[in-house]
């Protein structure tokens, strides 16, 4: 329940960012959009290693079309067995990329595709201390229910 709440705020408060940005807000932009694609080509190539280093610590899932985790372990195991299946693959682009005006929360949204369906995906980005970009929220959820 309290990550559908942190979801519907970002959402609120997503559609108000996108009056003219500041500088460092697309420059932000930018970062986080080069790290959902860093993420997204992590997935892609099954490298857990470079999956498991785009989740915050305190990082939690969220959505129908997601496993549950909390924490990088519960990432690093779930992606594991994900990517033992064969013949599994996922893909997504970023549609959409807000950053908030203090800089440091941000999401990407658009729709994935992959063996297990389809859908909309959001994910939370929180900036870590050293400026990377990391996901706090992976959140999908299938378009139809899998066959």
């Amino acid at each position: 329940m309290r990550i559908a709440c942190v979801v519907a705020v970002l959402a609120a408060v997503g559609g108000g960012l996108e009056q003219t940005p500041s500088a460092s807000a697309t420059s932000a932009e930018v970062a986080v959009r080069q790290s959902d694609e860093a993420w997204a080509k992590a997935i892609a190539t099954k490298s857990l290693d470079q999956t498991v280093a785009m989740y915050d610590p305190e990082a939690v899932t969220a959505g129908s079309a997601m496993f549950p985790a909390r924490g990088v372990e519960a990432f690093r195991t779930n992606w594991a067995s994900l990517f033992a299946q064969a013949g599994f693959a996922l893909t997504w682009t970023a549609e959409k990329v807000v950053v908030t005006d203090s800089g440091t929360i941000a999401y990407s949204s658009g729709t994935w595709r992959g063996t297990a369906g389809s859908g909309p995906y959001l994910a939370v980005w929180r900036r870590q201390p050293d400026g990377q970009w990391k996901v706090l929220v992976d959140a999908a959820w299938f378009a139809r229910p899998p066959e």
